[in-house]
């Protein structure tokens, strides 16, 4: 494939990339096999196009073109890219206590999206009406079929060879203890901390239509609501556990439209359709939380992905929004 088809394609798959990986971030349940096979299909095509790739890089450094640092960090980011996700998806090594396979791709994953737009903007690539000739698309479906084949090929050995990865949920998280709390990672988004509080003096403030009360965890443990919910975080882990407390429906007025904002003692928030079988979760496998698991009271959110289950919750707020109105991840 010549140079130019080569850096074009590869234009369009770095963004799709992100594009795909960001969605299967969005999308805990339903139809999330489609989009993760996509972006396992698109990675794979960038490692397809690797030997056309190298020879073009090798080319650019023998005549020091401007801008060769930036292009041998961008090529060892998309390398990294590609292995911690190989790494990742077939469990190979799935990372340390410290940092997993799954938060390195995404890191290389992100650098490579900046560095391929810098990359762009000095190096600007125009369509060609030859680009959308008859030979391209032959080629273009060439790379494609060869896609394919590698990734029926990989997907044929790990099962073959019996690799943690033939067996990931949809979402290409890997089951920790389930039905065992105290083997259940603890994890927070970015730079979230625990806060102090006592659960005896500990209240929710669940406010509709301009009125609202305060709900003490006691009160919340008395309603005795239970569910056996999965909690798939965006780490690479799931787990499913017994959650129970109150469901949120039982604290607010019959008939209620629009949506629900919860809010942790930290600030983090989401906002939530009440759609969603919400559960304000104070017990985990029948005693309760502790304080890394969102003691004294968490959000269950069954069918959506873990940054959604807020820790901590001190206020639940009703409003008309539509809960999509807030931004596809987290800001903090």
């Amino acid at each position: 494939m010549a140079g130019r088809r080569t850096n074009l394609a590869l234009l369009l798959l770095v963004p799709a990339a992100a594009l795909t990986g960001l969605t299967t971030f969005l999308v805990g349940s339903g139809p999330i096999a489609p989009v993760v096979v996509a972006h396992g299909l698109v990675g794979l095509a960038v490692l397809v196009l690797s030997p056309w790739k190298s020879a073009i890089a090798r080319r650019g450094l023998r005549r020091r073109r401007p801008g060769r640092d930036l292009s041998v960090v961008l090529t060892a980011l998309v390398l990294l890219a590609l292995a911690s996700g190989l790494s990742h998806s077939t469990g190979i090594w799935r990372g340390t206590a410290v940092l997993s396979a799954l938060q390195v791709h995404v890191a290389a994953g992100l650098g490579a999206v900046a560095l391929t737009a810098a990359h762009v903007r000095r190096r600007r690539t125009r369509l060609r009406a030859t680009d959308l000739s008859r030979r391209s698309l032959v080629r273009a479906g060439g790379l494609a079929l060869g896609t394919a084949a590698a990734y029926a090929a990989l997907q044929g050995a790990a099962t073959a060879l019996a690799l943690p990865g033939a067996s990931r949920r949809v979402t290409g998280s890997y089951e920790v203890s389930s039905g065992t709390p105290e083997g259940m990672p603890v994890t927070s988004w970015l730079l979230d901390v625990a806060p102090e509080g006592d659960p005896s003096t500990w209240a929710v403030t669940v406010s509709s239509g301009g009125s609202g009360r305060r709900w003490t965890v006691e009160e919340l443990r008395a309603f005795g609501d239970q569910a056996s919910v999965v909690l798939d975080c965006t780490g690479g882990w799931w787990s499913r556990q017994e959650w129970s407390g109150a469901r949120l429906h039982r604290l607010l007025p019959e008939g209620v439209t629009g949506s629900l904002q919860v809010v942790s003692r930290t600030g983090y928030r989401r906002r939530l359709p009440l759609s969603d079988d919400l559960l304000l979760a104070v017990d985990l496998g029948g005693t309760p939380l502790s304080v890394g698991h969102g003691a004294p009271v968490r959000l269950v959110v069954p069918g959506r992905r873990g940054y959604h289950w807020v820790k901590w919750v001190s206020r639940v707020e009703h409003d008309s929004r539509p809960w999509w109105q807030q931004a596809p991840l987290p800001l903090r």
